[in-house]
């Protein structure tokens, strides 16, 4: 015989805590990542939409956060496209500006 003795698994102790299973995870279809895709492809629909999902009861997890995602970006890019406009109408009122000051305004008609 061999020196060493074989290792038995010993069972372990019953607990006193109640059994609980493990949450189930919906996993969502291709379809309804294709409809949430194209919903938020649709001006001022996908804003109402990501706000649903972000804050409705009854999405998954994975939907929840990527509507609190799709927000946040949608939120810098607005802010953006603000700053961007500020800037260009500014850039655009100096031009106006410069080229009014450039040639004269009063003529003078002499009969």
């Amino acid at each position: 015989m061999s020196q060493y003795q074989q290792y038995q698994q010993q069972p372990l102790p019953p607990s006193n805590l109640p059994y609980a299973p493990p949450p189930q995870q919906h996993t969502e279809g291709l379809g309804s990542w294709m409809l949430a895709i194209f919903l938020t492809m649709i001006p001022l629909v996908n804003i109402i939409y990501l706000l649903v999902l972000a804050f409705g009861g009854s999405v998954s997890v994975a939907k929840k956060n990527y509507g609190r995602a799709m927000l946040i970006w949608t939120a810098i890019g607005i802010v953006l496209w603000i700053l961007v406009f500020i800037l260009f109408a500014s850039f655009g009122v100096s031009i106006f500006n410069e080229l009014s000051e450039t040639y004269p305004t009063n003529y003078e008609y002499n009969y």
